[in-house]
């Protein structure tokens, strides 16, 4: 079913100075037109709807597809890349709001990305996609979504070509589900994630989510549990390591540019040479994210295909 165009909620972010603003807009606006000025509409991807049965959530996973212009006449099987939108978001913010269809287009066509597949998904929007207090939703993409995808589209099914990204709320379920299952990904894209240490700011949306609440209250130990440093003992003692590309605004209203660096010198002292950690100009925000795509799927582009 080919995709229609829906709105999704408003992101919020702290304000920032005007011309600074107005500035990295331009150059996001420059970036995208560039890019789409060279992936023409004849050889650009084709953007549909799907949703995954879901027996972990008990409805279904829904989700954006990116398909390459050359899966609609090949056999090959294709990289893919699951992407995770942030909190309060839907399947369609990465497409709405990040750009992504013009980005893959652009770096496509441009040959700085292999012709790829692109999954953006949603488990609801507070879902941080975890297995949380209300429901499993880290689960649900595991284990109900991926083998949906895996059967009916031409994506390779080694882990050589499947790797994950998200913004937020979605750059931390892609780094948990990265540590977690790192015989699944071969690299991460982790932007701005939200991923707190020890404990969300009173002004993250992870303080009001029922993922994370016991008795009507924040419950301080689940968020604890589920975050990413309960996770790195046991990815310390797995063979695999995931290739990680972290991120973030240097303004960041929510501090995530030091949680950022507090992620890159842990994961440094396991893998030195597979984590990079880019703080770039802006807020909590889309200019920010938008940004940060393009260097994002390159890099785990790269990753994965240094896995063969």
């Amino acid at each position: 079913m080919v995709f229609a165009i829906s709105a999704s909620p408003k992101q919020h972010a702290a304000p920032s100075a005007q011309r600074s603003r107005l500035q990295r807009g331009l150059s996001a606006l420059a970036l995208l037109a560039c890019l789409s000025a060279l992936a023409p509409s004849t050889q650009a991807g084709e953007v549909l709807a799907d949703e995954a049965p879901s027996t972990a959530l008990g409805r279904p996973v829904k989700f954006t597809v990116y398909l390459p212009d050359a899966y609609k006449t090949g056999d090959s099987r294709y990289p893919v890349v699951y992407l995770l939108h942030g909190a309060g978001g839907d399947e369609n913010e990465w497409r709405t709001k990040g750009g992504a269809v013009e980005t893959l287009d652009g770096l496509i066509k441009r040959g700085l990305m292999r012709p790829s597949v692109v999954v953006m998904p949603t488990a609801g929007p507070a879902s941080w996609w975890a297995d949380g207090a209300a429901e499993k939703a880290g689960t649900a993409i595991m284990n109900d979504l991926l083998p949906y995808i895996e059967a009916r589209y031409r994506v390779q099914k080694e882990r050589s070509g499947r790797a994950i990204g998200g913004l937020s709320m979605g750059g931390y379920g892609a780094l948990n589900l990265s540590l977690r299952y790192p015989d699944k990904f071969c690299s991460a894209a982790v932007i701005s994630p939200a991923i707190y240490d020890p404990l969300p700011p009173e002004t993250s949306a992870a303080r009001r989510t029922p993922q994370f609440t016991r008795n009507g209250q924040f419950d301080a130990e689940t968020w604890k549990a589920l975050n990413y440093p309960a996770a790195l003992d046991s990815y310390r003692a797995n063979p695999h390591r995931v290739p990680m590309w972290i991120v973030s605004g240097d303004h960041d209203y929510l501090g995530i540019a030091p949680m950022s660096a507090n992620l890159y010198w842990r994961l440094y002292q396991i893998q030195p040479k597979q984590v990079e950690l880019r703080v770039i100009d802006g807020d909590h925000e889309w200019l920010v994210f938008r940004d940060a795509l393009p260097d994002a799927l390159q890099y785990v582009d790269r990753q994965c295909w240094a896995v063969k």
